[in-house]
């Protein structure tokens, strides 16, 4: 499989709001994040192409502020009885995209990027 992910990917470990459609509200476990998309595992199946809106609460520094953002569900998979899915984003305000990537400068900071480990099963989130 070629690797398409052009963003590096960091490791988080939160809860994220999405809302498939923007018709019911549902949460899922953050595994990574990029600049263009992440990878989350959820209770609730979800179909590839979904439209997201999603709301990831991220602190830099002392600063914790609401990212917003939209975007679709590149690939999903049952695991174990979960889904896991990498979304792409399509759409983030400039003012939320600044603090996404200053959030992502922290955690690389930190040591907590993915670019030495193997791509995950299925298509890249980004």
């Amino acid at each position: 499989m070629t690797e398409r992910r052009q963003a590096r990917r960091c490791k988080i470990s939160q809860m994220i709001g999405y809302f498939p459609g923007r018709e019911e509200y549902l949460w899922a476990e953050g595994i990574d994040l990029s600049s263009e998309g992440l990878r989350c595992v959820s209770d609730n199946p979800i179909d590839p192409l979904t439209n997201l809106f999603l709301m990831l609460e991220l602190k830099v520094g002392e600063t914790t502020k609401q990212v917003r953002c939209e975007g679709f569900v590149r690939h999903s998979r049952m695991e174990e009885g979960r889904c896991v899915f990498g979304v792409k984003i399509e759409r983030i305000s400039e003012d939320d995209r600044q603090h996404l990537e200053a959030y992502l400068k922290q955690i690389e900071e930190g040591g907590a990027c993915l670019d030495d480990e193997p791509a995950s099963e299925g298509p890249a989130t980004d």
